[in-house]
């Protein structure tokens, strides 16, 4: 399966009360590399509005992630993940510090927007700074 596909295939439509497919698209994420297994995370993160999770749940799927891999930008992004499960905000000084140090993980966009998901923004410079990122990494 292509990222792409792997991308089509979660989107807006992760099994969030099913803990085998969970699971198996965590492992499955990690077969296919890259941003993947990032992509799972903020699928992980972000619980559409129409799923309800309780904490100890939606921690214990995040956790469960965590320990499947090592990848460093894990312990960078963590703070911003759990922030959104917590649903609670950083502040954007927080996130920006958070998105400098993945600025050095290229193609990661998926941790980016998990950084970028987790402060409110108020002012733009946090979406700013995701835009300065990603075109950096597209040239």
């Amino acid at each position: 399966m292509t990222y792409q596909e792997f991308y089509d295939h979660i989107d807006c439509r992760f099994p969030y009360h099913d803990t085998a497919a969970w699971q198996q698209l965590i492992a499955q994420s990690l077969e296919i590399g890259g941003d993947a297994p990032f992509l799972v995370l903020h699928e992980i993160c972000r619980l559409p509005t129409s799923v309800t999770l309780n904490l100890e749940q939606h921690l214990a799927m995040y956790a469960y992630w965590k320990v499947a891999f090592f990848h460093p930008m894990q312990d960078i992004v963590e703070p911003a993940s759990l922030a959104l499960i917590q649903r609670q905000l950083l502040s954007d000084a927080e996130v920006i510090h958070i998105m400098e140090q993945l600025r050095t993980y290229p193609q990661q966009y998926s941790a980016l927007q998990v950084a970028l998901s987790a402060c409110a923004d108020e002012q733009g410079l946090v979406d700013a700074k995701y835009e300065e990122i990603v075109s950096e990494w597209q040239r």
